[in-house]
């Protein structure tokens, strides 16, 4: 299979500056089928988007936060049932908050807002302390709204469950089951990653329009680069966090997702029960799954994106995984690339015979 279409559509996105580089990876049945870089990881310095280039993959953290999270579902030690007040000690036992379930975190059915930039909050360091006293319940008709809080308190689950970092929790439980090489919250060779925003405008903007105050912003002439961009993740829990953070070259992201391809079996292994990996692909509440949503982003199958510009595509039918990453915030203006996501992904599936 040759795509060249993919090598068109990179480079008429590029040219437009939708992102100054990417790179796409496919596997059918866990081999590789196509597997290339595109333009530049850092303009500024002129850096080559290479095959292994590794990127801030953003909101796909979430995905990874999801599968530790169904591999201790699989093994009963939780479940989807499960409520915030029985897992998590410090949340008060009479709050709504306490009341709020496993399923519906990951679902992003749990009533809570988008996002809150709890780096705002001066002095206060205390996750759980914040989270109790602002208002942090949305007043939407909507069943599904999309909210980092879902999974920042998913990844103060895994804390508490491990009594560990989430860095090392991710190492033991996904980097070396699946033998994965880059995933990390910390990558080690910073200046080698894929440069992100200048400085955080966009977070600045939003805390403006909330009438919110913040005084420590990164600098806004350099490009952000081995650091999360996103602004909770950085400023708040020190770079490790269950919704943004982590760092990953595409071919580790490919692994996770056809992790979820075999029916959850890893080296003969059954590392998620087969069933949680069903329920986990089937729309739950509105376009969700458990952690994967379903969109016309993806022609079949599911996935996940991420703010800096990543995504992840499973089809499980023909067993294809595709890990597209681009810098789409080290740019003069950042702009939605949805429509490339789409004509990438249908490419793709058009390409690939039945």
């Amino acid at each position: 299979m040759e795509f060249h279409r993919i090598d068109r559509i990179f480079r008429n996105y590029i040219e437009n500056e939708f992102f100054s580089g990417g790179v796409c990876h496919i596997t059918i049945d866990g081999e590789t089928v196509f597997h290339k870089g595109y333009g530049k990881a850092n303009r500024i310095k002129k850096t080559p988007c290479e095959k292994h280039t590794i990127f801030d993959i953003a909101s796909v953290t979430k995905l990874v936060t999801t599968t530790i999270l169904l591999k201790i579902i699989s093994e009963g030690s939780l479940s989807l049932s499960t409520r915030l007040g029985e897992c998590l000690p410090r949340i008060s036992k009479n709050t709504p908050l306490a009341q709020i379930t496993i399923y519906e975190l990951l679902t992003h059915s749990s009533g809570l807002i988008a996002w809150y930039p709890f780096y705002a909050e001066k002095d206060d360091r205390d996750f759980f302390s914040i989270i109790e006293r602002i208002d942090i319940y949305h007043d939407l008709d909507e069943k599904v709204v999309y909210s980092d809080l879902n999974y920042m308190l998913l990844g103060e689950i895994l804390k508490e469950y491990f009594q560990s970092s989430l860095e090392s929790i991710v190492n033991k439980q996904v980097v070396e089951p699946l033998g994965l090489e880059t995933l990390s919250y910390h990558p080690i060779e910073k200046e080698l990653t894929a440069a992100t925003e200048y400085g955080n405008r966009i977070e600045k903007e939003m805390c403006r329009e909330r009438g919110i105050s913040f005084f420590n912003w990164r600098r806004g002439d350099l490009p952000i680069s081995g650091e999360p961009n996103d602004g909770n993740a950085y400023y708040f829990f020190n770079g490790e966090s269950g919704h943004a953070g982590l760092f990953s070259n595409v071919k580790d992201i490919t692994k996770i997702g056809e992790l979820y391809l075999k029916g959850g079996v890893l080296n003969g292994e059954q590392l998620i029960l087969e069933s949680v990996v069903n329920g986990a692909l089937t729309k739950q509440v509105g376009n969700r799954g458990l952690g994967w949503e379903k969109s016309a982003i993806y022609p079949e199958g599911f996935g996940h994106t991420g703010f800096t510009g990543t995504a992840l595509w499973i089809e499980p039918k023909r067993k294809i995984s595709v890990g597209l990453f681009t810098n789409r915030l080290h740019v003069t203006q950042p702009r939605n690339i949805n429509p490339f996501r789409r004509e990438i992904f249908s490419a793709i599936h058009s390409e690939i015979k039945n």
